[in-house]
């Protein structure tokens, strides 16, 4: 495969929007334990507005100088080798397609003068963060990502870019609904065991419907509880549950109601008669819903604080009484792991999650700075996708599929 010079990448150089700049740099090439990919396609997502907002300052950048060290940004997405250094060439055929978990478990490999301290307490890197991001071209897949098993190959070669690239936020709904624990017992006299995810045949309320929210309502149907409740006061986003996912849920046998913030409590108290909800997923990050939420959950009922709150108003109270007495708990998660993102594609490439539902928006690389303002704004009610080896502005879509993606990628080719 034929790899240019240069290439174009949105690079972050400081703190705001000011300092993202979609630019023109050399193409990096892959010492003997990298692989040189072609990025094919890499999704927006709300925590990209962190780094934009803190720069240097951000947790996962331990005191980078970006006005120095650029980075390009940009964690959600698939990648073709194109180039492998000489020690993985047996490991990693040239057009091996690819996704990534960005949250590599590993200290820095390279450059540990540019962290605060030499790194010496780095424990974890980040692709679109120290690593160089995917909103671009082409990226360096390092030695970090590599030993750690971060780079996971498709489970079926013709998966469309998109739905290989939604793997990333899928894997968080994953590895937060397995954080879920349960204490049960199959009868007075046997043993307590620990049941992992949500309760099967119970209420599970998600109080947020975004795009990560649908997300998880649409996996909270593996579990098979009885009922799955959904609040958000935007009725559009009500609409796409109902539209995209209310006949799953139906021919799973599982009651799906849809409701607002102002009825939520009074539809909870009656579809569990008074007992509250035994799960309680906030897709939100508002204090004031967490806190509340911990005041709805069943004996033995779990909260899992998925929505992050910002930081100086990121303090809740617990009552510890409920927590002695009725045994409820607090579990949270940031991200997954390799298993998280290799359940995902398998969710993803065998049907069971339909990746276009969740597909608002698609763009070429000279659209990325244009999809993160308006994901900065909540103006997209879905998940944006940006191809870097196509041009075009932002188009809005009500879904997305392979043939779309196709048809997109020809009529918007960079080299056209």
């Amino acid at each position: 495969m034929a790899v240019p010079e240069t290439m174009l990448a949105l690079r972050l150089h400081g703190p705001g929007m000011d300092n993202l700049r979609l630019e023109e740099v050399p193409n990096p090439h892959p010492a003997p334990g990298q692989l040189l990919a072609r990025v094919d396609a890499c999704i927006a997502c709300a925590s990209d507005s962190k780094i934009i907002d803190q720069g240097g300052e951000h947790t996962l950048m331990y005191g980078w100088d970006l006005s120095r060290r650029p980075v390009p940004i940009g964690h959600e997405g698939c990648v073709t080798v194109v180039e492998a250094g000489e020690e993985l060439r047996d490991r990693y055929p040239l057009g091996g397609r690819y996704a990534v978990q960005p949250a590599v478990p590993s200290a820095p490999t390279h450059h540990r003068e540019r962290y605060r301290d030499n790194a010496a307490v780095v424990e974890k890197v980040a692709i679109g963060y120290t690593l160089d991001g995917l909103f671009a071209e082409y990226v360096l897949i390092t030695e970090e990502v590599i030993e750690t098993g971060c780079l996971l190959p498709l489970p079926d070669p013709a998966m469309p870019h998109f739905a290989a690239a939604l793997a990333e936020p899928l894997s968080c709904v994953v590895s937060a609904q397995q954080h879920s624990v349960h204490i049960v017992k199959d009868g007075s006299d046997a043993s307590r065991r620990a049941h992992l995810g949500l309760k099967p045949g119970g209420i599970v309320a998600i109080l947020g419907a975004g795009p990560m929210g649908r997300m998880h309502v649409e996996l909270a149907l593996r579990y098979r509880p009885r009922v799955v409740i959904v609040s958000d006061p935007l009725a559009a986003r009500i609409a796409k549950i109902r539209d995209g996912i209310a006949e799953k849920a139906k021919r799973l046998g599982v009651k799906l109601v849809l409701t607002d913030p102002d009825h939520f409590e009074a539809v909870l108290s009656e579809e569990s008669e008074g007992h509250g909800a035994d799960d309680i997923i906030v897709a939100l990050g508002i204090r004031q819903v967490q806190q509340r939420a911990f005041e709805l959950l069943a004996k033995g009922g779990v909260v899992n604080l998925f929505g992050g709150l910002k930081l100086g108003d990121h303090m809740l109270s617990l009552d510890s009484r409920r927590i002695h007495y009725d045994s409820v708990m607090a579990v949270g998660s940031s991200g997954g792991d390799p298993s998280d993102v290799v359940e995902s594609l398998s969710l993803l490439a065998d049907g069971t999650v339909d990746a276009g539902n969740y597909i608002a928006a698609v763009g070429g690389l000279d659209a990325s700075k244009q999809l993160i303002e308006m994901v900065r704004s909540q103006a997209l009610e879905g998940k944006g996708v940006i191809y870097p080896h196509a041009r075009g502005q932002l188009q809005t879509v009500e879904r997305w599929d392979a043939t779309a993606e196709q048809g997109y990628l020809r009529a918007h080719a960079a080299d056209q």
